[in-house]
Parts: C-alpha cells; sequence; structure tokens
C-alpha cells in the first residue's frame, strides 16, 4: 500500500510538473496533450489541452494542434472533426504541413462518405499550367470518357491536352519562345474536346487578322497540324464550349463588332455557322450539349450590364424553342447533363452555400423541382463523363484577412490573429472597418468561376466580430473598382468607384444593405480615377486622378503623375490639392485635414511617407527608406489621427515584410508586430477602439485544381 501511495504521489508531482511546464510553453503544452493522446489514451483530455493551445499566439503550434485535436475527435467518431479540419485549412494556408494533413483528411473523409457511396478526389494540380483564366469561358473541357482535358498552358502559351490517366501533357501547338513574341505574335485561346477525345476545336487569335476557329487531331504522334474552320473579320470574340455527341457540331460563343453577342452551331466538317441566338446580352459561363444531342443547356444573366445573377435555359439546336430551366434569386450556373439526359446540372447558392443541384427534363422541359446533389462546390465545371462523374475546377489562393489585437504603444501582439473569412476558396483581400467598429467588410472573390481581382464583379462581406456572422451583398454595378472603396461617414453605406448596370462610369454610393448603388459623381470613360473617399462631414469627395492616360494598376505601383482633387458634393466644383509624380495611394485623416501618401523619389532612388494638408501648403515628410527598403502599397491612419502605418520591404521578393506605426509628430517609428511576416498587405485598417488591425496576409497567387466527384447521380433516383 506504501509503494502504491509513493508511486501515486510521484505521478501527481509528474503531472504537476507537466502542467506548470504547460503553462509556461506552448510547446511543452503541446507536447503533453500529445502525451495524453498516445501514452495515456484519454482523447478527451488530450482535446482540452490541445484547445488551450490552439488559442496561443504561436500560429505553427496552435495548426498542429488543431489538427491533433481533429483526430481525436475522428476517432470518437465526433463530426466535430470535419469542422476542425476546414478551419486549418481555412485559416492556417500558411502553416504548410498542417494545411496539407488537413487537406488530406478532407479528402479521406470525402471518399468514406456513405450518404450514397459519393466521393471526391482531386486529379490534377495545383499546377502553373493552369493560368488564372484556365476555368473561364470554356478555357478547359474533358472528353466523354473523362481521361482527356484539353486546355492552353500558361507557362507555354499553347494549346495542350491533358491525361489524367497518365498525368502526362501533349502540346498541340508550337508558340514561339517568350523572348521572340512582340504583339503581333498569335496564340491560342479557348478550347473543347470532342466526347470521342480524338479532336480538338480551338480559337487562335492573330493580332493583325482577328479569331479564327481550328481544328487539330488528337490521333497519332508527334505535332499535328491543325485546320481552319471559320473565320470572318466581323468577329471580334470567338469561344468553342462544346462538342455534339457525334461529333459534327460545335458549340461557339461569339462577339460581333456592333456588340452583338451570339450563340450558333459550327459544322466540323466544313465550318458553316448556323446562329441560334442573337442578342445584346453577356455572353454564357458554360454550354453543353444534351447527351441526345438535341438540346443546349445555359446559363445567361438576368440583367444586361450585370453579371451578379444567372439563370439556366434549355434551346433546341433546331432553334425551334427556348425555355428556361432554373430561375430565380439564385446566381446559377450549367454545369452538364446526366449521362441518359434525363437531367440537367446547375450549380447554385440558393442555399446560403454554393452548391450542386439537379432537375429532372423531359423532352427539352424542366419537370418538378431541383434536388440537392452536394454542398460545397466550385462552378467550374469541365463537364460530365459518360460515366457520370463530374470534373471540375476549383480556385483558390493563401491570400487572406486575419485581425489582430495589439498594444500600440509598444507595437506587441496581444492576442489573435484571427480570419473573420469563412470561406478558403478564391480571394479575400481589402478589409475596412466600420465608422462605428462594429463590422469589417472586405471584397471576396470566392463565388465566380475567375476570382482574380481584376475580373468580375466581388462580392462584399460585411463580419460582425460580436456574432461572428458574415453577410454578403453583391454591388449592383457592372464593374467594381479595385482597389478603392470606403466606409462613408454614416456607417451605412461605401463610396466605391465603377460602372452601375448600364455601364456608365463614376463614383457611387453602394447601400450596405441593399448593394443598390446611387451616383455621387459621374465622369468621361477616358477619366481615370480611383480610391475615392468622403470628408468626415459627407460634404466633399476626395479621390485620386491620373493624367498618365493608364490604368489604376500602374498608379497602384506609382508609375505615373497624379493629383489628389477635391470636389464639393453641393456644388460640383472641384479643386485640385496637389499634383505628384510618382504618386501611390492615399488616405484621408479621420478629422478630414491632412492626406497621407507615399512617393517614389527617382532623383535619389528612395521612397517617403509624406503628408499633405488638404487646405494647401507644402507636404511634409514623415519617413524615406532607401533600396533595397521601400515603402509598399498605401498608409493607413490610426483612429486618433496621431500616427501612420505603412508597410516596410526589404528586399525585391516581397517576403520580408513588417508593419511600421509612424507618428505624426516626427517621432520615431515602431514595428507593429502582427505574428509571421510573409506576404503581409498591402492593405491595412485600424478599428476606432484603437486596438485590432486587420490586414491581408499570404500569397497572392491564385492556384488552381481539377476534382472529379463521382457516385452522386444515384441521389436524383433516391430523391424523386
Amino acid at each position: 500500500m506504501k509503494v502504491t501511495r509513493m508511486w501515486i504521489v510521484a505521478s501527481i508531482a509528474a503531472a504537476l510538473a507537466i502542467s506548470a511546464s504547460a503553462q509556461r510553453t506552448p510547446e511543452v503544452a503541446l507536447r503533453a496533450a500529445m502525451e495524453t493522446e498516445t501514452v495515456k489514451g484519454d482523447l478527451k483530455g488530450a482535446i482540452e489541452q490541445y484547445k488551450k493551445v490552439a488559442q496561443s499566439g504561436n500560429r505553427a503550434l496552435a495548426a498542429q494542434a488543431l489538427v491533433h485535436m481533429a483526430e481525436c475527435y475522428q476517432k470518437l467518431g465526433d463530426s466535430e472533426a470535419q469542422k476542425i479540419y476546414e478551419r486549418v485549412v481555412r485559416e492556417f494556408g500558411d502553416q504548410k504541413d498542417a494545411a496539407s494533413a488537413a487537406r488530406a483528411h478532407l479528402g479521406r473523409n470525402e471518399a468514406n462518405a456513405t450518404s450514397a457511396g459519393m466521393t471526391s478526389r482531386r486529379v490534377w494540380g495545383p499546377s502553373p499550367a493552369m493560368s488564372w483564366n484556365f476555368l473561364d469561358a470554356a478555357g478547359a473541357t474533358i472528353s466523354g470518357d473523362g481521361r482527356l482535358a484539353s486546355y492552353n498552358d500558361y507557362t507555354t502559351g499553347n494549346l495542350a491536352v491533358h491525361d489524367f490517366s497518365t498525368g502526362q501533357d501533349r502540346y498541340l501547338t508550337t508558340w514561339k519562345r517568350p523572348e521572340q513574341r512582340d504583339q503581333r505574335t498569335p496564340y491560342p485561346q479557348q478550347s473543347a474536346v470532342s466526347r470521342d477525345g480524338k479532336l480538338v476545336a480551338y480559337t487562335w487569335f492573330n493580332p493583325q487578322k482577328g479569331y479564327e476557329l481550328r481544328v487539330t487531331s488528337l490521333e497519332g504522334s508527334g505535332m499535328p497540324q491543325s485546320r481552319l474552320l471559320l473565320y470572318n473579320d466581323d468577329i471580334l470574340l470567338l469561344k468553342p464550349n462544346d462538342w455534339s455527341p457525334d461529333g459534327n457540331w460545335i458549340a461557339v460563343q461569339l462577339q460581333r463588332k456592333g456588340g452583338t453577342q451570339q450563340m450558333g452551331l459550327v459544322s466540323a466538317r466544313d465550318g458553316s455557322l448556323r446562329v441560334l441566338k442573337s442578342a445584346d446580352w453577356q455572353s454564357a459561363n458554360r454550354i453543353f450539349f444534351s447527351p441526345d444531342g438535341k438540346y443546349l443547356g445555359f446559363d445567361a444573366p438576368v440583367r444586361q450590364s450585370s453579371n451578379d445573377q444567372r439563370d439556366v435555359f434549355i434551346l433546341a439546336v433546331d432553334g425551334s424553342r427556348e425555355v428556361p430551366a432554373v430561375t430565380g434569386p439564385s446566381d446559377d450556373t450549367m454545369m452538364g447533363w446526366s449521362p441518359d439526359g434525363k437531367h440537367l446540372l446547375f450549380a447554385s447558392d440558393r442555399g446560403g452555400t454554393l452548391s450542386l443541384w439537379g432537375i429532372s427534363v423531359t423532352d427539352g422541359r424542366p419537370q418538378g423541382s431541383p434536388v440537392l446533389l452536394k454542398s460545397g462546390i466550385s462552378r467550374g465545371s469541365l463537364g460530365v463523363s459518360n460515366s457520370g462523374s463530374l470534373y471540375s475546377g476549383i480556385q483558390f489562393s493563401d491570400r487572406d484577412i486575419q485581425v489582430a489585437t495589439v498594444d500600440f504603444k509598444t507595437g506587441k501582439l496581444v492576442s489573435g490573429p484571427i480570419n473573420p473569412a469563412k470561406s478558403f476558396l478564391g480571394v479575400n483581400e481589402y478589409p475596412e472597418w466600420s465608422p462605428d467598429g462594429k463590422y469589417l467588410s472586405y471584397l471576396s472573390f470566392h463565388n465566380r468561376i475567375d476570382c482574380s481581382c481584376t475580373y468580375g464583379i466581388p462580392v462584399l462581406a460585411i463580419w460582425s466580430p460580436e456574432t461572428g456572422e458574415t453577410r454578403e451583398i453583391q454591388p449592383k454595378l457592372s464593374y467594381f473598382g479595385v482597389p478603392g472603396y470606403n466606409w462613408a461617414p454614416d456607417g451605412r453605406s461605401f463610396i466605391v468607384n465603377g460602372r452601375d448596370l448600364k455601364n456608365r462610369p463614376g463614383v457611387y454610393r453602394l447601400d450596405a444593405q441593399t448593394g443598390d448603388a446611387t451616383p455621387l459623381m459621374m465622369h468621361e470613360p477616358s477619366l481615370a480615377i480611383d480610391l475615392p473617399q468622403l470628408s468626415p462631414d459627407g460634404k466633399r469627395l476626395y479621390y485620386r486622378r491620373n493624367f498618365s492616360g493608364i490604368g489604376s494598376a500602374q498608379l497602384r505601383l506609382g508609375s505615373a503623375d497624379s493629383a489628389f482633387v477635391e470636389r464639393d458634393l453641393a456644388s460640383g466644383t472641384e479643386r485640385e490639392i496637389i499634383r505628384r509624380p510618382n504618386g501611390f495611394p492615399a488616405d484621408l485623416s479621420p478629422d478630414g485635414r491632412f492626406i497621407a501618401t507615399t512617393s517614389n523619389d527617382e532623383s535619389t532612388k528612395s521612397l517617403t511617407l509624406v503628408l499633405i494638408p488638404v487646405s494647401g501648403g507644402e507636404p511634409r515628410e514623415l519617413l524615406r527608406l532607401s533600396q533595397p527598403e521601400r515603402l509598399f502599397g498605401p498608409a493607413s491612419w490610426t483612429p486618433d489621427g496621431n500616427s501612420i502605418i505603412v508597410e516596410k520591404v526589404r528586399n525585391d521578393s516581397l517576403t520580408d515584410r513588417e508593419f511600421l506605426l509612424v507618428p505624426v509628430d516626427g517621432g520615431q517609428p515602431r514595428k507593429i508586430d502582427v505574428g509571421p511576416t510573409i506576404g503581409l498587405g498591402p492593405v491595412q485598417t485600424v478599428h476606432p477602439d484603437g486596438k485590432q488591425i486587420a490586414y491581408v496576409v499570404g500569397d497572392s497567387t491564385v492556384k488552381q485544381e481539377v476534382w472529379v466527384l463521382e457516385n452522386f447521380l444515384p441521389a436524383l433516383n433516391a430523391k424523386k
């Protein structure tokens, strides 16, 4: 008995020692949790220990702890494991090992799904060959057996086919080497592989001549010879979308010089064009032949000059009729057909989450109500194979938004960072706190086929730190200027630069509830302006005007002459505050008295942070950096107006970065510690309480992957 008591006392002492060590360092706490899991076999106890490590400020250890915690839940048969794996992928993309482990678990969980034997697996990527428009406008399609996909290789600019069975790629064109190309060099664009996998139709763009539709054979070896099918100098744009099952026709989209959009069929034999639809409408994201070749399923915008809501239609190939298949307030995209032609497949956000749906079709007409097949998919369909497998591409980025609590007096991290964004697919950027600090807004490109920041209308997400909920609005604009939006002083709207649904450029007030756009200032299309913001009293508009005839991308890089302009909204009169060469993005002070901006001084090869009085007068320099150090991106004010935050970069690779807090009174700049510095910026915003900072992290490169969803069609029969 005495020995037993001594052993118990020793064990308790050891446990207390481990517990005390765990309180001292997250590293020891993680080791203790792992011992509880593996040595003691106490999964529930280990989960509680892992939770504490996950709340530490060490992101690397927190990510490891979350993966271990999810594995414990998985051993207990608890569905919480899935949520934690998703969180790791969503919030800890910069922790490569942990994120990779979480993705692997998610893939295995998907493969082990038993609802209908449905499985999902990655079959290709990420690959540098997949460009930002890999999935855009029928940029890639599959053969009927699901073995081949045609695409335009981003690394070489050549048309290629990828063999999913071997992982090999075969080039179908011999484009010139990069150093031999110029603006007159022709190149391939969109393509579609035939259902039998023997032919590829593609567009060949000649800058001196225009668009051609060509066909090349996949049979044999070596470099194939192409055959011209269609050319007309009246065609401004040409996109092949799909082949008819018998291989006789190619569904195409055209844009004429007069602006008319057309949908038609091109004969694979003689290149003759049969126009099926001709109107002033935006093009379809996807067009697919029905398996019997009698119909085309496609999506189209509900309104002209707007891409935020699309419906799905069925068009008879003989042109006899067109019927709506999927309509309503949701945004719907054509995904394909079931192999028997009895169901049309589409992606929709009607349930709040982008999901795959199916609807029964008889004689080219929809029957009954749509059936939910799978939640959480992308819109980038490459087509459905003859066996009923859906091939789709996803686009994602490690770039995301984080929020951290910082002691701005010392520059030290107090807590966090956390990720407010709920979706890890797409790109989330440009955070902005509301004037009362109750909401954080950001632009999200997660719900588009093309999620790059150059094309498409982003979703404007509004996150509540109090409830943790995110509300999304779709700006009712045909174009949204990126960057360049700010909360209005009323806290109920945003000030944005863009184009309305009639494609008229201007500065608009965007309602934070409805997305409705009201013009504050209209301007000529040739006038390049950006970064609009209101004075604190809402009576004056400030913006940057470019005088070099280039776009905002060059302005963001500081490579153009520009002026900061004040406009009286009541009278419409304008006053040029200052004109500067190499002007960068600017931010108006909280009291509306100064503009903070960074500028490039070519004479000294340095970059400066300057303070510009709104009322007039000479700018005052606050900070100067010489190469290789430089300032990157815009400057942001602290809410009290006493300091400005900028991002300093130490090398050309942009990997060594840090935030600096620069006092307006001329004090010494100090570093702000927000954790890992790789991939910071270039946008940051401080909460009105002066304690929290929201910023962007991660690699901005948009990556591509192709996944195949299998055995999902039985759900259609089961839910009839």
